[in-house]
């Protein structure tokens, strides 16, 4: 009987032994998924390396535990109140994209730990979206937006660098002024189209009269030109008619009856007029109507 008793509590010890050896064997390594990095915090306190991804072994394994960090790229919506440079205030939503430095994640968890969004970043966010858009007027926010968005990026990046945090990217979401600046912009939007619309009338009557204008000018050329081409024209007419004169009063001038002849026949429209030869008394003789 005291043999069997033995013989019982040997198995139960020998039981206990390997669940003790199973316990150590199981938490003596740990496995860092891709994407991640592990902290290893001994009693209490967080060691300095990082244990990248894949199988790692614990050792000793009781006083050691892993925590897992997530170091993958992360996308982070704030939603902030700010205020332009003339107190113009205005919702804006900014995106930002980081990731965790891989090789500082344990002093990150030893100074923050893991609610590093809420403790570092949003307020991180909030601060550079105010600071950026207070030296901005309101009516310039908009057409400077990626300025306004490579400011506020570039705060975040020395801002959270300290504290290992990385910065991708970062972006402007939406901008959103206030009801009293929406209703002055439609205002002024109205005023701009009336103003764009009195413009091309004034250019339009301005072209009419310019073309007025041209179609007088041609005008008044045209008239020049018709005017000088008929005092060209008379004068060239009244060369003609000095040369014709001319010539008749040369032939006039060497032919006495000719003279005669043209006296005749101006006489009157009516009358017939016939000359004899000199010394023919019939008629009359032209002799004694015309002196020598």
């Amino acid at each position: 009987m005291q043999k069997s008793s033995t013989a019982v509590w040997r198995l139960l010890f020998f039981f206990l032994i390997v669940i003790v050896a199973a316990v150590i064997v199981f938490s003596s390594y740990t496995v860092i998924p891709p994407g991640h990095r592990g902290v290893v915090i001994m009693l209490g306190r967080v060691e300095d390396r990082v244990l990248s991804e894949g199988f790692h072994l614990i050792l000793p394994p009781v006083v050691r535990q892993v925590v897992r960090v997530d170091v993958r790229t992360k996308k982070l919506e704030v939603l902030a109140e700010a205020a332009s440079s003339d107190l113009q205030i205005m919702q804006v939503t900014g995106v930002l994209n980081y990731h965790l430095d891989p090789t500082r994640v344990s002093q990150l968890y030893r100074e923050v730990g893991l609610n590093y969004e809420d403790i570092i970043i949003v307020p991180a966010m909030q601060e550079a979206i105010k600071a950026a858009t207070a030296q901005f007027r309101i009516d310039s926010i908009l057409k400077e937006r990626a300025l306004l968005k490579s400011n506020i990026q570039e705060t975040l990046k020395e801002r959270l660098e300290v504290n290992q945090i990385v910065v991708d990217q970062f972006s402007l979401a939406n901008v959103e002024f206030s009801t009293e600046f929406n209703s002055a912009i439609e205002r002024k939007q109205v005023a701009e189209q009336a103003a764009l619309q009195k413009q091309y009338e004034l250019q339009a009557a301005q072209k009419d009269v310019e073309i007025a204008l041209a179609r007088a000018e041609g005008e008044k050329k045209a008239a020049i030109i018709a005017a000088e081409g008929r005092a060209e024209a008379r004068r060239i007419e009244a060369q003609a008619e000095a040369t014709a004169l001319g010539l008749i009063a040369e032939q006039l001038k060497n032919n006495p009856d000719l003279i005669r002849y043209e006296w005749a026949t101006r006489l009157a429209p009516g009358v017939k007029t016939v000359l004899l030869p000199t010394g023919q008394d019939i008629i009359l003789d032209s002799t004694s109507l015309v002196g020598e």
